[in-house]
């Protein structure tokens, strides 16, 4: 197994990782620089303090059904915020009959000032080098990044992940992780829009952080100690003013076990080598790219982009949480905005297969579309057009295949959506309306043959109408929506109506609002029911700082047909709460 693999590294591999290798070479010598940011120091306030605190208290009622709350809760809530010469520190507490904790995010808390061109990292931070190397992850530690001029320089030492515990009451070891640290680098030269970088990662988990004790049952899933390097670019940059190019690979070298005592042999080529002795090679040491690249046009009136993606089968890294592996895909967007800007296009279609190395049983095939159309008819009149298409096609590439198992599918949604308008000082209208359709196809010959199809066809309509009389500081509103959700012998149906309005008195000190909808539901398959949901709210502005709220909230559910699991019941909820602002 490590000759085949290690042959196949090198001829595959020895060429690409050349010039990738010698920029490794130049990041990983480590420098640390820690500065503040004093450049507004001398007008900033040494200590100030924000945020507010909030006291609740919250009754609760429920007819037909048993409470699913108690009668009467408290909540007292604070959100203080801290400033030293510019430097916040965010508290939260929270008090409540079942909850009483005081949370000081500084636990978790980081800071980046900048000086000119230099920003310090510390504590708790997530950084973006590049999204194949350091993408993202939020890592403990210390780092800076560095920019005089055109140079563009980064560096990030900490913490990955925390060790597990074992919960001691449950046993429970969910997830299961060691402790991992590492550090990540880049080096470029540009600007923002123009550039070049290399980037680099390297992190390793500390198998001695491994839990003690742990029960058998849990130990024989436990993974094994990692380590990753991975190695990477990306590059923007801009020409002839109206194109533009973008692009990010990256080489992640992941070694599964490091305790593995399996070696990696056949190993031919000196620069190989050096990297064998280099990252300590094992025979579950595994190489995998990735690369994506875009090409965009872009004129007054006119766009468009072009993007292709590769990453290979399991490519990881451990500078960021999770990416879709093993895909290829091509991507088209295109853009307009014609007539003076009153018709407006953006769309995208894309084509897309897994199964890039030839090693899976079958190969999805899917195409992707979407495409939105604004129209302004006139200055009161609009539509808005949508259209989006997903076909998947999933083609055997062995000879034991089940092909009930086959995904051939087309999921099609096509809506329109006008809207108008009628504007006056002392009066405003707003109507629009939407209606989708939505439909799930599935041309899977082995359900066809057996006469039971699983397409779903879904229509929705809405229309939405809003009057508001700004002197009068009065606003109201009605909806009227249905759905129909239909498939092979199924039938569901939602009708509803919504309304409601807002106002103020007393030069807005006093706001109100009161919002009411209704909602019917029937099918073939559940007995349906008639929903009412009612809510109120009061708030009363006492003092600049100083508010007083009343909500009320109420839902009678009415079953068409009664029984034990949908009985016919009423819930009422009332908040008052006071909250004080500093």
């Amino acid at each position: 197994m490590s000759e085949g693999w290690g042959s196949a590294l090198q001829h595959r591999h020895g060429n690409r990782l050349k010039p990738l290798l010698i920029a490794l070479l130049l990041l990983t010598t480590p420098a640390l620089v820690y500065s503040q940011d004093l450049s507004n120091l001398k007008d900033s306030p040494p200590v100030t303090y924000s945020g507010g605190i909030s006291l609740t208290g919250i009754g609760y009622t429920a007819s037909g059904i048993a409470g699913r709350r108690a009668p009467f809760t408290y909540l007292l809530t604070g959100d203080p915020t801290f400033s030293f010469y510019g430097l916040s520190v965010p508290l939260s507490f929270t008090i409540s009959q079942a909850d009483r904790s005081f949370r000081q995010p500084f636990n978790e808390y980081g800071i980046s000032p900048t000086y000119k061109w230099i920003t310090v990292h510390a504590g708790y931070r997530s950084l973006d080098f590049s999204p194949y190397t350091l993408g993202g992850h939020t890592m403990l530690g210390a780092g800076f990044e560095l920019n005089p001029g055109k140079l563009r320089v980064g560096f990030m030492y900490g913490r990955l992940n925390s060790a597990t515990t074992i919960d001691t009451t449950t046993q429970a070891l969910v997830p299961f992780s060691f402790s991992r640290k590492g550090f990540a680098a880049k080096l470029g030269y540009g600007t923002d829009r123009n550039f070049f970088e290399f980037s680099y990662l390297s992190a390793k988990d500390d198998s001695s952080s491994a839990p003690t004790n742990v029960p058998p049952q849990l130990a024989v899933d436990a993974p094994t100690p990692a380590k990753n390097n991975v190695i990477g670019y990306s590059t923007r940059f801009s020409f002839f003013k109206v194109f533009s190019f973008e692009s990010d690979g990256a080489i992640s070298l992941y070694t599964t076990d490091v305790n593995s005592n399996l070696s990696l042999d056949s190993l031919t080529n000196p620069l190989m080598k050096k990297i064998k002795g280099l990252f300590g090679l094992n025979a579950t040491s595994e190489y995998y790219t990735a690369f994506s690249a875009g090409l965009g046009y872009r004129s007054k009136n006119y766009g468009l982009k072009v993007s292709y993606k590769r990453i290979e089968p399991d490519f990881k890294t451990m500078g960021a949480y999770y990416f879709s592996s093993d895909l290829e895909n091509w991507t088209i967007a295109p853009t307009a905005s014609i007539f003076k800007n009153k018709v407006r296009f953006n769309g995208t279609i894309g084509i897309q297969h897994d199964n890039i190395k030839q090693q899976k049983r079958a190969q999805n095939q899917r195409v992707i579309a979407n495409a939105n159309v604004s129209i302004e008819a006139t200055k009161a009149l609009g539509f808005d057009i949508i259209y989006t298409n997903f076909s998947d096609n999933q083609q055997p590439r062995t000879a034991v295949f089940a092909d009930s198992l086959r995904i051939v599918q087309t999921n099609q949604t096509i809506g329109i959506s006008p809207r108008y308008y009628i504007i006056k000082p002392d009066i405003t209208h707003a109507i629009s309306a939407s209606v989708n359709h939505s439909s799930l196809s599935d041309y899977n010959n082995f359900f066809s043959a057996q006469a039971a199809s699983r397409n779903i066809t879904t229509n929705q309509y809405f229309i939405n109408y809003a009057i508001s009389f700004p002197k009068r500081q009065l606003s109201l509103f009605v909806n009227l929506n249905k759905t129909e959700l239909n498939g092979e012998g199924m039938s569901s149906n939602f009708t509803g109506a919504t309304l409601g309005g807002n106002t103020a008195f007393f030069k807005q000190k006093l706001q109100t609002g009161i919002t009411t909808s209704f909602t019917n539901s029937s099918g073939n398959q559940s007995p349906g029911s008639f929903i009412i949901n009612a809510s109120g709210n009061l708030r009363y502005q006492i003092l600049k700082k100083q508010a007083a709220g009343l909500s009320v909230f109420i839902t009678d559910n009415k079953s068409h047909t009664i029984n034990l699991l949908q009985p016919n019941f009423t819930e009422s909820r009332a908040e008052l709460s006071y909250q004080i602002n500093f």
